[in-house]
């Protein structure tokens, strides 16, 4: 199971993609980034390339806003976990916590090694989001990213810009 934190009571805190082929130099660089803020971090693959989750027992917003504030050269982005799912069943109460009443948020749904997905989770979350009282705006900044993998689904509120800047 890739997404197993090493530790009890830790859970996944961001989930991080890197630039390709790059992973151990990402893994350093988001860890050296990471460590004053929490330093008993992990990071873990995934079993997908260059796509990694860092675990913690610190809370994922306070990893996120040190972490989005960095300057990289091998992380591409990230995205922190506000919610780690079991099942479809538990997404629209999920969408519910995460997306406040008026607010508009763009949806990035990412299926990785689950086929035929995709299309609906999006199609459920487009009606959640609306359930909540939000709507789907691909001008937004802030992305509702749903990150599905075989035994978890990975939610997270954040950034749509991606960390890695051009030179």
């Amino acid at each position: 199971m890739p997404l197993k934190c090493p530790n009890d009571g830790w859970r996944p805190a961001l989930l991080v993609t890197c630039r390709t082929g790059t992973r151990a130099w990402c893994e350093e660089e988001i860890g050296d980034v990471l460590f004053e803020v929490s330093p008993d971090i992990v990071v873990v693959e995934t079993g997908f390339p260059d796509v990694l989750v860092v675990c913690s027992s610190a809370e994922p917003r306070l990893l996120y806003n040190r972490a989005k504030g960095g300057e990289y050269g091998f992380v591409e982005n990230i995205v922190p976990v506000d919610r780690v799912l079991s099942g479809l069943e538990e997404l629209e109460a999920a969408i519910k916590s995460l997306v406040r009443p008026g607010e508009r948020v763009r949806l990035r749904v990412k299926s990785f090694g689950v086929r035929g997905v995709s299309s609906e989770v999006w199609r459920r979350a487009v009606e959640y989001i609306g359930r909540a009282g939000g709507s789907v705006d691909k001008s937004s900044p802030t992305c509702l990213h749903i990150m599905v993998f075989k035994e978890s689904i990975l939610l997270g509120k954040g950034l749509c810009k991606a960390v890695f800047k051009e030179t």
